[in-house]
């Protein structure tokens, strides 16, 4: 296996991306391959190195294509302009330009959003509904999914019943 810093995993062409590290990845990653099946232009880049931060390596794994991105970290930081992750990346891509290391046609649009907050498990369900906010002119910056926000109203919906089952067959799956 060779593993990257930043490995990118979805369609080509895709226009919406969702980064992340830890747990989620992997759910992220069976929503995504799902997704393409859909013919949605969707991908994940799945943050292996996360310190030191390498903007060169960040910046050559996303798509040329992409219009929005969604930065999804797994802790609330209260006080802050943003979590950890999302803030990395607003910054990088900001460098990247100013650097002129980037090939984007215009400049992605990029939002910050946290999953697992209580422990709450983070499904196929909200990664698909986290894509679909992503489609909007306007999608909501610094959103919170799985739990319902009602002092901030940031919660963005999905569907609850929505899944992916996969087989099992010989111990390999997919």
């Amino acid at each position: 296996r060779k593993y990257e810093l930043f490995q990118y995993f979805g369609a080509p062409d895709a226009e919406r991306i969702i980064i992340l590290m830890c747990s989620g990845a992997e759910t992220a990653e069976e929503t995504v391959e799902y997704l393409m099946k859909k013919g949605e232009k969707v991908g994940l880049i799945k943050v292996r190195l996360y310190r030191p931060f390498s903007i060169k390596h960040f910046i050559s794994s996303l798509p040329k294509t992409v219009k929005t991105i969604a930065a999804l970290d797994r802790t609330k930081e209260p006080g802050s302009i943003g979590e950890p992750l999302y803030t990395d990346i607003v910054t990088a891509i900001q460098e990247g330009i100013s650097e002129g290391i980037t090939s984007f046609k215009k400049t992605p649009k990029i939002i910050g959003g946290r999953y697992g907050l209580s422990s709450k498990e983070f499904t196929p369900a909200m990664v698909k509904g986290i894509f679909k906010e992503m489609k909007k002119e306007v999608p909501k910056n610094h959103f919170t999914i799985g739990i319902n926000d009602d002092v901030t109203h940031t919660s963005i919906s999905y569907d609850p019943d929505f899944s992916i089952t996969f087989c099992t067959i010989s111990g390999q799956s997919r």
